[in-house]
């Protein structure tokens, strides 16, 4: 596994400013002397996320999270640190050096993508060897360039075909049980099952893998080739920590250089969908897999382009999709047209059969999404009775009350009134009413969300553990001045907080190094976002007299050490018998002579 030198790190961190980039995905504003903006990893409505322009730090007091510059590209493109280095490297021209990085300190995360590499390589060799399902893929005009290049591949019908893959190289099943790719066996009645192991969850599936916007396999979507009608056609891998849904849409890591360059990019829903076109010439598409359309997806295909296209099959099920997700796409102000192909056919059916030409001049005539929404509401209701047409207009502006541009908004809202000859103000005064209630339906839902908010297990920490925090917080701004007498008055032992004690020696190993900018190097190497976020909060304070509030923390640290031990050694003697007891008094004797003194020292 290769990792970067920490001064290539360095370098690529100092050339970039934090701010613009953090620009590129939030509205940010100058206020005092750092800049305010709206969190991107929680909702609200009051600018609550905060960044650093000094410091080159960010910090959301809303929901916690924090770091630097890496950080935020991790939490918000969802990649590994190795990852977001890269991305700013291509940006300022700096070259990487790459080195070598033991098994012992690979991250969770790149556990997780080796395990799905794994699993992609034994799924393609699969194919390889089935000649039914290659004759297949040929009959779909799939094509063999096609088959490399997107690393398609075949789940065998076995319940443990990757399974035994997996034992036999001994690889760790709970990292692939952990992505979904290995179940556990539940308990049954039935005699003829096991009832206890593993077994796989794609069995006889034509399986995609799918990619994060770095071209790393997150997950995988699994077409089942039975034709069994009690049998889903499409299963896709559950959420893991490297592969949330609604940060994904299929393709975009093989599309994004050509929806940049054409400032469009066109939504299908199947994977065969976006395959067909792809290899036909169609390279700007993406594919939503079977999972509704989010908010998320729009921010992220917002980086790309803001004209989109939305091609779904003319079926029920497909206006239905439409209609949901052009919404979506349509409230986070894109521009959205709605292509519904004819009757019968999909994407990948009228490619096959009509080529690109046709397609794309299909898409030419693509009506707006706003139209298109109005013709189905006229389709769905009777305007010419009055409670359907009180329905109609209520479902139209509830489509348009997220509407954060006024000037769209006044545009849709003529066009409402003189197609359905009704008076603006009307319109206008219910429009209001939507916006009014589904304001206070935001407020409901933020409040859940705060509480609802998903991290990892809790940190818990003992003793002086805000001194031992606000210790390191000090190292980390004042290292040169401070750390002559931090060390010369603690040691990692003095921190009994194993995260903190961690951190410390991150510390002391950095500033070997270089001091300058030692905050950041810090964070860079806090695994844990948790423990980054604590220390990302509390890197935006100004401590007041630091110097008698270094000292203090020092005895703070030294008190809450004695009494710990002292608690201990109390819990020891408890468990000895009275013979025993001796040494062990001895011990605490001594811890309470070490916690009287600095009870009573006074440090200048």
């Amino acid at each position: 596994m290769a990792i970067v030198s920490d001064h290539i790190i360095d370098s690529v961190r100092d050339a970039v400013n934090i701010v613009d980039v953090i620009s590129r995905y939030v509205s940010l504003k100058k206020s005092g002397r750092n800049y305010m903006g709206l969190c991107p990893f929680h909702k609200e409505k009051t600018p609550s996320f905060s960044v650093h322009p000094v410091k080159q730090i960010y910090k959301c007091f809303g929901c916690g999270a924090g770091g630097n510059v890496f950080s935020f590209l991790m939490e918000h493109e969802h990649i590994s640190f190795i990852d977001a280095v890269k991305r700013l490297a291509e940006e300022t021209g700096t070259e990487l050096e790459l080195q070598e990085k033991s098994p012992e300190v690979e991250s969770e995360n790149e556990r997780l993508f080796q395990a799905n590499e794994t699993a992609q390589s034994f799924f393609q060799r699969q194919l390889r060897e089935n000649k039914n399902v290659l004759e297949y893929l040929k009959k779909r005009g799939v094509t063999e360039k096609s088959i490399e290049r997107f690393k398609l591949g075949f789940a065998p019908d076995a319940w443990d075909g990757l399974l035994k893959h997996i034992q036999h190289f001994k690889y760790p099943i709970e990292t692939f049980a952990k992505l979904g790719l290995i179940l556990k066996r539940e308990k049954v009645d039935d005699p003829t099952r096991r009832e206890e192991g593993h077994y796989d969850r794609f069995r006889n599936r034509l399986m995609f893998p799918i990619h994060n916007t770095s071209g790393k396999v997150v997950g995988f979507g699994g077409r089942d080739l039975s034709g069994k009608e009690d049998t889903p056609k499409y299963i896709n891998s559950p959420e893991s920590p490297i592969y949330q849904k609604s940060y994904i849409l299929y393709g975009l890591y093989f599309a994004k250089e050509a929806i940049g360059k054409l400032r469009t990019a066109i939504f299908v829903e199947g994977y065969m969908d976006w395959l067909q076109l792809f290899q036909n010439g169609i390279e700007n598409v993406v594919a939503t897999s079977g999972t509704s359309l989010t908010e998320d997806h729009a921010r992220v295909i917002r980086r790309y382009t803001s004209d989109i296209c939305v091609c779904y099959d003319s079926d029920t099920a497909g206006i239905g999709a439409a209609v949901r997700g052009g919404e979506i796409l349509f409230q986070n102000n894109l521009e959205v047209k709605v292509l519904l192909l004819p009757e019968g056919q999909d994407p990948d059916s009228y490619v096959a059969e009509n080529g690109a030409e046709k397609f794309l001049e299909l898409v030419k005539k693509a009506e707006d999404y706003f139209t298109f929404r109005l013709n189905q509401v006229e389709n769905k209701f009777d305007l010419q009775k009055a409670l359907e047409r009180s329905q109609a207009v209520s479902e139209i502006l509830e489509a348009l009350a997220p509407l954060r541009d006024n000037i769209k908004t006044n545009l849709y809202m003529e066009r409402i009134a003189e197609k359905w000859n009704t008076p603006s103000t009307l319109l206008y005064n219910e429009l209001q009413k939507k916006i009014s209630a589904q304001r206070r339906r935001r407020r409901v839902d933020d409040n859940d969300a705060e509480v609802a908010v998903p991290v990892e297990a809790p940190l818990t920490f003992i003793g002086a553990w805000s001194a031992e925090k606000d210790i390191l917080i000090l190292l980390m701004n004042h290292y040169s001045d401070i750390h002559e007498f931090v060390f010369e008055h603690l040691e990692g032992e003095d921190f009994l907080n194993p995260e903190f004690r961690q951190v410390l020696a991150i510390i002391q190993e950095t500033a070997k190094r270089s001091a300058k900018n030692l905050h950041q190097a810090v964070l860079d190497k806090i695994e844990s976002k948790q423990l980054r976020d604590v220390f990302a909060k509390d890197l935006f304070r100004d401590f007041k007299e630091p110097a008698r509030y270094l000292q203090d923390c020092i005895r703070k640290i030294k008190i809450a050490k004695y009494q710990f031990h002292i608690d201990e050694q109390g819990k020891k003697i408890r468990e000895l018998s009275p013979e025993d007891h001796f040494p062990i008094l001895q011990e605490i004797k001594r811890f309470q002579e070490e916690l009287k003194k600095w009870q009573s020292v006074k440090m200048k």
